[in-house]
């Protein structure tokens, strides 16, 4: 079962939003449960007891904790990379506020049909991909990883170290290999660094901050090809 959430104050909004996904899910048989939730506070509520969202459709004006601050919250205090956020909203001049949550869309009101099932469609793109595994080979056996489970690799004396939440895993390989392997989601900042854009916290010209608290330096070479990558990864776009 594939989960839909729906967070809008404008219950007129909510109802639209779900008979159109409910319409979406007869043509292409997904099986999608949808959920819907009139309060940011009660949102985060229900995703601090563990309720799993695998896309969440977020109006940005929500009256009293707006769409802004629960993709913060989201993303910052519960750690949640994985859901994928489409903003909503009545404006369209939030880009660059928007930017560190890594929305997959942002739709203005009133919702186009086209434009929502393009989201779904990029949104399942994701889930199939984030759900992926990454295959390797460490102290002689063969090993598996979610991508998304992997935050950045660096190199050292001809080893590269996979980093995670839990640990660090060492494996004989080279970066510049590595970095054809890897799902758009992951990107090469450094001669010895590529990272999981889903894992990134905050970025500068010269600095990414990972989740974890890593702080990586982007290297000259690579300064402006990371700029075009995350910007073109955050808004769906091809590189």
């Amino acid at each position: 079962m594939y989960s839909i959430g729906i967070c809008d104050d404008e219950r007129d909004t909510c109802a639209q939003i779900a008979d159109m996904i409910h319409e979406y899910d007869k043509r292409n048989k997904v099986g999608i449960e949808v959920l819907v939730w009139n309060t940011g506070e009660e949102l985060y509520q229900d995703m601090m007891k563990g309720k799993a969202v695998d896309l969440l459709f977020l109006d940005i004006e929500l009256v009293s904790t707006d769409g802004i601050q629960i993709g913060r919250l989201i993303r910052h205090e519960l750690e949640n990379y994985d859901i994928g956020i489409v903003y909503i909203s009545s404006k369209s001049s939030y880009a660059l506020e928007l930017f560190k949550i890594h929305p997959i869309d942002f739709l203005i009101k009133p919702i186009d049909v086209q434009d929502l099932n393009e989201a779904i469609d990029e949104a399942l793109r994701l889930y199939d991909r984030n759900n992926t595994v990454f295959e390797y080979k460490a102290n002689g056996y063969n090993c598996r990883i979610p991508y998304r489970d992997i935050i950045y690799f660096y190199s050292d004396n001809k080893k590269i170290n996979m980093v995670t939440a839990e640990s660090t895993i060492q494996f004989t390989g080279k970066i510049k290999d590595l970095a054809g392997m890897m799902p758009e989601s992951f990107m090469q900042i450094h001669q010895s660094y590529i990272i999981n854009m889903n894992h990134m916290n905050e970025c500068s010209y010269e600095l990414v901050k990972m989740s974890g608290g890593a702080q990586l330096n982007i290297s000259q070479p690579y300064r402006k090809q990371v700029r075009k990558q995350i910007m073109d990864y955050a808004w769906g776009q091809d590189a």
